[in-house]
Formats: C-alpha cells, structure tokens, sequence
C-alpha cells in the first residue's frame, strides 16, 4: 500500500499530525499503530491550556470540554509546607487518554486518513537513501512519499544518538477521594525535587496521584532511587488520612519521560520525527501532549509545503527544525530555572510573602505562567 504520508504512531502528536494534514487537503495519509483505540495509556492525563488552544484549532474542543473535568485552580505547597493558590481564567481539563486519545483518531479518519492497528513497525524501508515506508514485525509494507515518526520516547527509528535524559514517574488512581472540586495539586516535596508530586481530579470522585523524579542521577547514571518507596512515603506525608477513606483502583503504573534543551536530530530525508520521538517534554513539569500536538501540526505543515510544490525538502526540513527551536527552547531554559528555584529555599520564600498584591500579581505571572504552559490571569480565590 502506498501513500503521500505514513505517520508511525497515533498518539497525540501523531493523530495531531494526521488531522492537520487532513485539513490542508492532504488525506492520502495512513496512521499506524501497534494497538486498537480506544486503549488505556499511563498518564497524568492533564491538557494544559496549550493544549487547549491546539484541540480548539484540530476540531475537538467540544468533545474534550464534554468528556473531560475542568481545572480551574491549582493548589502549590512548597518544600517547607507552605501553601500557594493560583486561579487560572485559562482552564485546564484532565481527560484521560483513552478517551482523548480516541477523539484524536477518530477526527483523523473523519477527515479521511487511513488507520491501520494493530501494526508493529519494527524495519525502515530505504531506497537511495530515503526512507520510502516501515515495515511490521510480521512482515507488512506500508509505503509513503514521506515518514513521520511519532512513536514516543521509546523511538526505534530515532537518529539521536545522545545520552536520554529522562524523568521516572509513578502514579496511582482513588476512588471516593475527599478533594477541592476542580482543583489539582502540585506539591514540591524534599524527596522528590528538583519534580513535583501531583493529584489531579478526573471526576468529582476519581483522582489520580503520582510523583516524577528524575532518571539520572547528578553524573548521568541510571538513579537507584527506590521509585516505589519513595511514592509511598509521599502519599503518607500528604495524603495519609484522606487515602484511608478512599478506595484504591488496580495497581500502581509508571512510565519515563525524555527531554532535551537543545532541539535537534529530527530530520532524515524523506521523514521527520516529532513530539516525544524528538524529545520534545517539559523537563521541569514532564509536560508532553501539548508539545507533541504543536509539534505534529509543524510536520504537517512541512510536509504540505513540499507536496504543493513550493518549497523543497531541504528548506522545509531546515525551517521545521529552527521553529520548533524557537517555539520551545526558552520554555525548556526556563524550566532549567524553575528546577532550580524548586530546589532552593526560594519558593518558600515567594509563600511567605504572596498575600502582598504586587507580590502575587508577579507570581502569578511567573510561576502560574511556568507550571501551567501559558499565561494566567489572578483572580482571587
């Protein structure tokens, strides 16, 4: 089978790539996948208000705003235990993936596209050094003028060859969970910082909790942080007395995040990776779907532009990789700084101080900027 794109994965920033594609008039796309939708996918299963801007642009703002349950604050206790509010006029919406994932896919073959699950890629098919398509495991072909890889941080087709800077994460979900409605909390715990520990509600009664830490340790080794321990002790300190009152739902599940500063090694000829596949993750928040969405509507552009004719692929492939670059290098820098203030007494600092008006109104700003993807708006709570 033979088309003008094949897209290698279909979660956000692959099916994103698919219904942008679509929407220029390109819709002889097929969008590959090792599973079925809809699937479960271990994830905090926030959509920032990033995120939210660019589902209104993909056509499933309404549809995310149905299923999903809206955040409009966000509760921060710092290292010390001090406690900060921040209320957002931009809202934030947690919608697990199973479900978001689908209205992704499921837009794209509205529009069109060809989805083919399951289907493993595992081999490259090359001719004069271009990639011309992927092959599965047991043996499929599937062909296109072009390749687009946006199969997570686990890419078997990456060209990047530097060392994986990564993020462990572990989470859990609650039932009957005593919580402030619409509200989740970042908590920046001592035995998790420079990360964050985390309960996000995704229903009036369902919650879902977890820590992210880091995966190398100060010299770039595999961390021997026992990940389970450490979870434990987090949700006694913070949540002890209301989890006895709750009902814990399966078991606990993690999954690493990679990220990068410096954006690079996403292009080959004839192919383009994207989102996670690029490394393209917040390294402070662990924030990925938004990126990857931003990041699969930029390869579809890219990609029109050189099968309308008017650009060629080396141009195109050069300028894909210089806005991602533009688009995302000050956020990661800024996120190197906000580890940094997480680690130091700082934050506490900014807790003992932000009932002050001119105080809170840069705080807001700065961090509710920093920690929600997009700027923020005061209002008093």
């Amino acid at each position: 089978m033979s088309f003008d794109v094949v897209i290698v994965g279909a979660g956000p920033g692959g099916a994103a790539a698919a219904v942008a594609l679509a929407q220029l008039g390109i819709t002889n796309v097929a969008l590959l996948d090792r599973e079925g939708f809809p699937r479960d996918k271990t994830c905090g299963s926030g959509l920032s208000p990033n995120a939210l801007k660019i589902i209104q642009q993909l056509g499933i703002a309404a549809k995310v705003k149905e299923l999903g349950y809206p955040i409009n604050a966000v509760r921060i206790v710092t290292p010390g235990g001090r406690e900060l509010r921040i209320s957002s006029d931009a809202a934030a919406v947690v919608l697990l993936r199973r479900h978001f994932d689908h209205l992704l896919v499921e837009r794209a073959t509205s529009l069109g596209v060809t989805l083919m699950t399951p289907f493993r890629a595992d081999a490259l098919i090359e001719e004069g050094g271009r990639v011309r398509g992927v092959r599965s495991f047991d043996g499929k072909e599937v062909h296109g003028k072009y390749v687009l890889f946006a199969d997570g941080a686990h890419s078997v087709f990456s060209l990047d060859k530097r060392p994986k800077r990564s993020i462990s994460t572990l989470m859990g979900w609650w039932e009957n969970f005593e919580s402030a409605p619409n509200t989740l909390d970042m908590i920046f715990d001592k035995e998790v910082s420079p990360l964050y520990g985390w309960m996000f509600p995704e229903t009036n009664e369902r919650v879902n909790i977890g820590i992210c830490v880091d995966g190398q340790d100060e010299s770039g080794e595999k961390s021997t942080r026992n990940l389970r321990a450490t979870f434990e002790g987090f949700l006694d300190r913070h949540y002890g007395k209301r989890l006895g009152a709750a009902t814990q739902l399966g078991k606990w599940k993690g999954h690493p995040i990679v990220y990068t500063t410096w954006i690079g090694e996403m292009t080959r000829p004839g192919g383009l990776y994207l989102g996670e596949a690029a490394r393209l993750t917040h390294n402070a928040t662990g924030e990925g779907i938004s990126q990857a969405m931003e990041s699969g509507v930029f390869a579809a552009e890219a990609v029109a532009s050189v099968l309308e004719g008017g650009v060629g692929e080396s141009r195109a492939w050069s300028a894909y990789v210089q806005r991602h670059r533009r688009r995302f290098t000050g956020a990661f820098l800024a996120g190197h700084a906000l580890r940094a203030v997480i680690a130091s007494p700082m934050l506490d600092g900014v807790a003992d101080v932000y009932n002050q008006p001119m105080v809170r109104k840069l705080v807001v700003k700065l961090l509710g900027s920093a920690l929600a993807g997009s700027a923020v708006n005061d209002r008093p709570t």
